[in-house]
């Protein structure tokens, strides 16, 4: 019995990165997709190329670059406003872009049907819908079903977005990814872009804490300790 195609959304960062590296251990015909969206940190997708020349994963970009010009006063798409030094991404933190997922998922479900992947592996984790609701197991099923309708007679079986580490947190999923043997220096999580993660933002935080908390050595260099 054959394994469905898989097409996983991958960003460059740990959880993606993560998830990429299991469905390959899982023997699955994997492709990937990242997306360039005019975001501070688009630096992220060099990370995602590098990771899937290792793993022998075909990665699209899908150039969305004007996305940005349309989404300004929020921190990753528009240079004017300073991404903060903040332990955590508060609801309504100019971090956190509206409505961006349902356009990125449009996007790879477009990509899924044209690629013959019956299944969209995203990174979303336990702990994401409590300040991003597009990432919750209830907006998932809304997607599926609208997504369902608009493919009929198109797509049949319809692809599935699924979300494997819906239950786990940052901290299981570096467990996980150390099993895998996932490089985690191939992997970039600061929202600011520099040539170095930051170490401060929202995003370095977590991922720091998330180390931390999984007792994993952090390998990477920040521009503060």
């Amino acid at each position: 019995m054959t394994t469905p195609k898989a097409l996983v959304v991958l960003s460059g960062g740990i959880d993606s990165m993560v998830l990429t590296h299991m469905l390959v251990a899982e023997k699955r015909e994997v492709s990937a997709l990242g997306i360039d969206y005019g975001q501070r940190h688009r630096n992220e997708l060099d990370y995602a190329r590098r990771a899937t020349e290792k793993l022998g994963v075909e990665l699209v970009v899908a150039d969305l670059s004007g996305y940005s010009a349309l989404m300004r006063g929020y921190s990753l798409t528009d240079s004017e406003v300073a991404v903060p030094d903040e332990h955590y991404t508060t609801t309504g933190s100019v971090n956190v872009i509206p409505n961006r997922n349902p356009v990125f998922m449009t996007v790879a479900y477009a990509h899924a049907i044209v690629r013959g992947a019956s299944e969209i592996h995203l990174g979303f984790l336990a702990e994401d819908p409590d300040t991003v609701p597009d990432t919750s197991a209830a907006y998932l099923a809304a997607f599926n079903a609208m997504e369902a309708e608009a493919v009929k007679g198109l797509a049949d079986p319809p692809p599935t977005v699924v979300a494997p580490f819906s239950t786990l947190r940052k901290a299981e999923v570096l467990k996980l990814g150390e099993k895998l043997g996932v490089d985690w220096r191939d992997t970039w999580t600061c929202f600011k872009g520099g040539a170095v993660q930051c170490g401060t933002c929202a995003a370095c935080h977590d991922r720091r804490s998330a180390f931390a908390e999984a007792g994993i050595d952090d390998p990477t260099p920040y521009l503060k300790d």
